[in-house]
Order: structure tokens, then sequence, then C-alpha cells
């Protein structure tokens, strides 16, 4: 269960029509997200590349996301969606969606348990276990590839956290004491993403995709922190609107829409 992640037996849990229909299963690379982005030759959308390690491992906004060997799900899906700019960011909604339907089928104590921090995060049990990076590649306004990258705790033992992590990162492992086969989960990702994901860029619509981040949210009724540079307010997240917006009440009474890339988030 804890050996490398195999293509063939990957394939064999996939109905996909497109995405993951070229896996790439590697080794140890510095970041599954650059190695998309070497690899991408003007191939159509739906490669995956999965790493045992990564070495750089990237997370929002420069920090490092650690990736011990074998323990966890780090990949990187290369996406062509043609969509405008200003549509992109709710693509991280889609993924963490995907994502929290994926665990619900894993093991039925993690049915609905995970929560999506918006826009781009899951906790389980008030740490995170789950992140989420969207790259854009764009030609003129709209997006030329966008390398998706997911990284996900999954047999990971209290010992692979530095301490700095371990009061608010978790894993599968952790959290149920069960170990997982995690090409079933990745497979169930990839399954669960190109419904939502297809939905999403062929109809127009995020319905399913913001039902699932409203009634999964570990934000909505928070008091949460908004921090932007060195700036920081104190706001009540309202619900996420209809594009995929965060929608807050500040201090002073004011409501309004904030878009991701725009602030980091961080729980009062």
């Amino acid at each position: 269960m804890n050996g490398p992640i195999s293509a063939e037996r990957l394939i064999a849990h996939l109905r996909t029509m497109t995405i993951g229909l070229r896996l790439i299963c590697l080794d140890s690379i510095d970041s599954t997200n650059r190695e998309v982005k070497r690899r991408d030759q003007g191939d159509r959308e739906g490669m995956v590349v999965f790493s045992e390690e990564q070495t750089a491992g990237k997370g929002r906004q420069g920090q490092v996301w650690l990736s011990p060997k074998s323990k966890g799900l780090w990949m990187s899906v290369l996406l062509k969606p043609g969509l405008p700019a200003e549509k992109i960011p709710q693509l991280n909604l889609v993924a963490a969606a995907a994502v929290a339907l994926s665990l619900d089928k894993v093991d039925s104590c993690l049915d609905k348990k995970s929560l999506v921090k918006w826009p781009n995060d899951l906790f389980l049990n008030g740490k995170k276990i789950c992140g989420i990076l969207a790259e854009t590649h764009f030609r003129e306004n709209a997006a030329r590839s966008v390398i998706l990258g997911i990284g996900l705790n999954v047999n990971l033992d209290a010992e692979d956290f530095p301490p700095e992590l371990k009061e608010i990162a978790t894993s599968l492992l952790l959290e149920t004491g069960h170990l997982y086969n995690r090409e079933i989960i990745a497979a169930n990702i990839l399954n669960c993403f190109e419904e939502l994901y297809l939905e999403y860029v062929n109809k127009g619509t995020l319905d399913r995709t913001l039902e699932i981040c409203r009634t999964r949210s570990a934000v909505i009724g928070k008091d949460v922190i908004l921090s932007n540079q060195d700036r920081q307010k104190q706001a009540r997240v309202l619900d996420i609107g209809p594009a995929g917006e965060l929608m807050v009440r500040l201090e002073d009474g004011r409501e309004m829409a904030i878009v991701s890339g725009e602030i980091s988030l961080k729980l009062a």
C-alpha cells in the first residue's frame, strides 16, 4: 500500500475522458507543477504528473509544501480551459470540491468530514490536510494553460511533521488510524474533478461546486482576519458568492466581496 504509485493500477480506477489519460509517475522531483510546465509542449489537457516526493514543493505565496516520500499525493494536472482571466480563480474551488467529494468515497469515517477553507485548502478536524495551487500561463486575455497542483497528506505519521506544523497540519492516517491506498484516492480525485471541471468549462455553471463549498465551508459564519500586504482587517464571513467570491462583513458594518488572490485568509 505504501509502494510507489503505478500508472497501470491507477488507470484501472479511472473513469475520465480526458483528465489523467496521460499519467507520469516519478520518484523524486523538485515540484510537480514545475515538471508539468517543463513537459507542456502543446499537449492537450489532462496530463497528470505524480511524484513520490517533492524536494521543493510550493504552496500559496511561495510557502514550502512538505512532501515526504511515498506518504502523500503530490500531483499536478495540465488544464487548457480557454477561460478569460477573471474565471480562472474559480478552478481552485472546483478542485477543493472535488477533493472533498473524493474523500467521502474513500472511507465512511471521512464522509462529509473534510471542510473547505476558501479558496483552496481542505481541513480535517481543524487542521490542514490538503492544499491546492493553480498557476496560470496567459496568452492575451485567455489562459493558455493552467497547472493545478494538489498536495494531500495521506499516510504521514506524526514524526513526518516538523514542530511548527504539528498543531496546524494533519494526515488521513493521523485522523483515522487507517493506512490508505493512494492510487484509489488519486483516481477518485481525478474522476470527481473532471465532472465538476467540465460542468464549469463547458456549461458555465459552478452550481454544484458552490453547493459543496458552501455546505462544507470552514469559514462561513466565522470571524476571520483578512491580510493584504501589511494591513489586516477582521471580518465575519457571510457566504460564497455566485462567482466564487467570499462575501464578508467588516467590523464597521460594510459588506464586501473578496476575490481570490487579493488576500490571505486566517481564521480569527
